[in-house]
């Protein structure tokens, strides 16, 4: 005892040192043999620290990697601190359908939402249930039927040439038409400037929200940063949160319009389900702010 208060005196740079070292030490045991998660398989450093996975999206090869630790480890991969990838089948209705209080959204969906975050990053459960169950029996269309002629001509404007490229680009405007009763253009200017840039947006929510413990400190600080990758993904993220901004008050303008065409305000798209929509008990419909969000949500569904 009296050695070890002699160099806690005499080299103070060296406890501390030893200290540190045994904290980690301890922590390390614990993630990898003592914490309850312990028993999946998974990489060494995925257990210790959810950088690991930052890592993964900034490779860009997240899905690929996760897909060889599957095939590797088998269906459930410890690929974090507190987190698994499961890939059994009968687990999803118990992970997504049952699990509102026992398996609650996680800090990552905040990475997605705004200060008034969509039914994708809502993380209050019961509200977002609600919503969901509202919101899509909405999105099943008997739009889908009526824009059938729409998504026909867009098809026949299919570009001869690069297949993977025209059928890309028909799949965005096709969103475009069931979405907003509006394509993206993608295909008549073969433009591809003209498709929303939601990798941007996705990158930089899946990187922060990667990190539980620091995303709301990276939202709030990384769009300070002086670096240039960092400024596109926010440009990307402002440019189809203004996208989907425009897209919510050009539909209202049709509806309120009185010199708009009959068939115009006639058109069926999700949007317009949505504009029209009252809540169940109180006749409510959704406010502009709540349709421009969960329009900004429909941008997650572009097949890029």
């Amino acid at each position: 005892m009296t050695l070890l208060q002699n160099i806690v005196s005499e080299t103070p740079l060296a406890a501390g040192s030893a200290l540190l070292t045994a904290i980690i030490v301890a922590y390390v045991i614990y993630q990898r043999y003592l914490h309850p998660l312990a028993k999946y398989p998974g990489p060494f450093l995925a257990s210790i620290t959810d950088l690991w996975q930052v890592h993964q999206f900034l490779s860009l090869q997240q899905p690929y990697n996760l897909t060889a630790l599957h095939e590797r480890y088998g269906p459930i991969v410890r690929y974090g601190p507190d987190k698994l990838s499961i890939t059994h089948e009968s687990a999803v209705p118990t992970i997504y359908q049952k699990s509102a209080k026992s398996m609650p959204k996680t800090e990552f969906y905040d990475a997605y939402g705004a200060a008034h975050p969509n039914v994708f990053g809502m993380r209050d459960e019961v509200v977002s249930l609600r919503l969901r169950s509202e919101i899509m029996q909405l999105m099943v269309l008997d739009a889908l039927g009526e824009a059938a002629s729409y998504v026909s001509q867009l098809f026949f404007e299919l570009h001869q040439g690069d297949g993977r490229k025209a059928l890309h680009y028909y799949m965005i405007d096709v969103l475009g038409e069931l979405a907003f009763s509006r394509s993206f253009g993608v295909q008549e200017a073969d433009d591809e400037s003209r498709i929303p840039p939601v990798i941007e947006h996705s990158l930089l929510a899946a990187v922060t929200g990667a990190w539980p413990t620091m995303t709301m400190t990276l939202k709030r600080w990384l769009p300070y940063m002086p670096h240039a990758g960092l400024r596109r993904l926010f440009a990307g993220r402002k440019a189809c949160a203004d996208l989907a901004s425009s897209s919510v008050q050009r539909r209202l303008r049709d509806l309120n319009d009185g010199g708009s065409s009959v068939g115009v305000q006639n058109r069926k798209d999700i949007l317009t389900n949505l504009i029209k929509a009252k809540h169940p008990e109180t006749g409510e419909r959704l406010t502009q702010t709540d349709l421009e969000t969960e329009a900004f949500g429909f941008m997650y569904c572009t097949p890029i």
